[in-house]
């Protein structure tokens, strides 16, 4: 697929605003006024004014900086043209820190912060902070905590996606098992802030490439598949206990105009087997007398097929929102491990930058050939699911499932046969060779009908995309329905 990168925004919003001292009322020059995690800045000017263009439809906070100061956070922007902004003196935390005597040496603790801040991937490798001195570090040794802290913006230059970042910090900590800075011991890192993105290179080939890599292979490009239901064909997996799922089963996705909201209806879970006096036999354990199962949360498992990166993920809220890009609107709602926990800020991509697939274009000459018109689909359509071989499958499909009784899913379990030797008492079938013959009857039903069941799905697709989803739905259920039961009586004997 062609990835096209879009960082147009349409109904753009103009705020205005002063930026004043809190303490004093006068008028903070040189304030930086910008939408986190975008490329959408300015700066306050000589007399305290601003103005800024946001998009109507944003999602991000408004953040005010200006050093000596504490950040001024607007969490909706959209609701108001005018703001008066009031920075209020920050402390001189930095200045009482005390830090532990020899610990580790400033280059030691510089050489961890980077690994935990900037990452160790092919992007971090080409991205430098330019102004180190303005960080402070502190070691605590009765805890094994490390922390890092500036009260000036981290200035990053990254190469390989062609952006500065003028990141925020507000909290950086790396908790240790004991008195070490490797990173092969460390509990787990955290770090959150508010980043100013500055384009630094435009329209070249290589930068642009670099970001649709990065991105492709993000939680965010993840995220976005999954809201497109849309993940086998972008080689994501998801898991549970090392089998696939199907994420509709675990996630109710609903989709606005400008974020989706993804809520966890299924937690994942590891069921472990209750072993009691009553489950032995003879001595030996008998798996039909275990009747009660403790159940263990467990995360979620990303297999990106590609890459073979494998991620872990935790949800610490029930539901999320993302953008349409797929980022987190609150990047604490999920955990990452694995390979998604590693990647840090280099590989970080602004809200405002979106990878989009383009639109199926239903007016080109060679598609409107393949296509029928409307009307001679639905009749195709009605066809097709009265026709014996459709009916054959559909009775074939129930007789086998309904004995089945337990899921088995032939693309991430062993052939059929192998599979109910071990799994036969657990079903209704009567017999291992019933089963296999059941089983063998509806495979073959499908094949019969698997070629046929996909041009009528590619062309549902098609008139979906023409009459938009809603409208499509109504009026093809209508007629499909209605032309099926037409058949139907027309076909009963007398």
């Amino acid at each position: 697929m062609i990835f096209c990168f879009l960082s147009v925004f349409t109904n753009a919003q103009t705020i205005k605003g002063i930026v004043v001292s809190a303490e004093s009322g006068k008028p903070v020059e040189r304030a930086s006024v910008f939408l986190d995690n975008t490329t959408i800045a300015t700066e306050s000017d000589s007399e305290g004014n601003f103005q800024i263009n946001i998009p109507a439809n944003n999602k991000n906070q408004l953040v005010v900086s200006a050093f000596g100061y504490e950040y001024f956070i607007v969490s909706d922007p959209t609701k108001t043209t005018n703001l008066k902004i009031q920075l209020k003196t920050e402390d001189t935390l930095l200045e009482e820190l005390i830090i532990d005597k020899n610990v580790f040496t400033r280059k030691q603790m510089l050489k961890a912060f980077k690994h935990f801040f900037i990452g160790n991937t092919k992007n971090a490798k080409r991205t430098k902070i330019l102004n180190e001195d303005v960080l402070v570090f502190y070691y605590d040794t009765k805890t094994n905590q490390f922390s890092a802290y500036s009260d000036k913006p981290i200035i990053i230059n990254n190469e390989n996606l062609g952006y500065t970042i003028n990141f925020h910090l507000d909290t950086f900590q790396v908790q240790f098992n004991y008195q070490t800075l490797d990173p092969k011991n460390y509990v787990n890192s955290f770090y959150l802030g508010y980043s100013q993105f500055i384009e630094t290179s435009k329209s070249k080939d290589k930068i642009i490439k670099n970001r649709e890599e990065t991105y492709k292979n993000s939680s965010a490009a993840f995220f976005k598949n999954l809201m497109l239901n849309n993940l086998e064909s972008e080689d994501f997996i998801l898991a549970v206990n090392g089998l696939k799922v199907d994420p509709l089963e675990y996630f109710k996705i609903d989709k606005a105009l400008d974020f989706s909201t993804i809520c966890v209806i299924q937690k994942p879970v590891r069921k472990t087997p209750v072993v009691d006096k009553k489950a032995f036999v003879n001595g030996v354990i008998d798996p039909n007398k275990i009747t009660h199962y403790t159940e263990t949360e467990v995360p979620f498992t990303i297999l990106n097929m590609k890459t073979k990166e494998q991620s872990i993920m935790y949800f610490q809220q029930e539901c999320t929102q993302v953008s349409t890009s797929g980022q987190l609107l609150k990047p604490t709602d999920v955990l990452f491990g694995g390979f998604f926990g590693d990647l840090k800020t280099a590989d970080m991509l602004p809200f405002d930058f979106t990878v989009a697939m383009p639109e199926i274009k239903t007016n080109n000459a060679e598609t409107t050939k393949e296509m029928p018109t409307y009307e001679v689909f639905e009749k195709e359509a009605i066809d097709f699911y009265t026709s014996k071989d459709y009916i054959s499958y559909v009775k074939a499909r129930k007789n086998f499932s309904d004995k089945l009784n337990i899921k088995y899913n032939d693309k991430v379990h062993e052939p059929f046969a192998l599979w109910i030797d071990k799994n036969l008492k657990n079903t209704m079938f009567t017999s291992k060779e019933e089963a296999i013959s059941l089983h063998d009857h509806f495979v073959s039903t499908y094949k019969a009908i698997k070629n046929q069941q996909k041009d009528i799905e590619k062309k549902e697709d098609h008139f979906r995309k023409v009459y938009g989803e809603k409208k499509f739905d109504e009026m093809y259920s209508k007629a499909i329905l209605g032309g099926i039961i037409s058949k139907a009586e027309f076909q009963k004997p007398e």
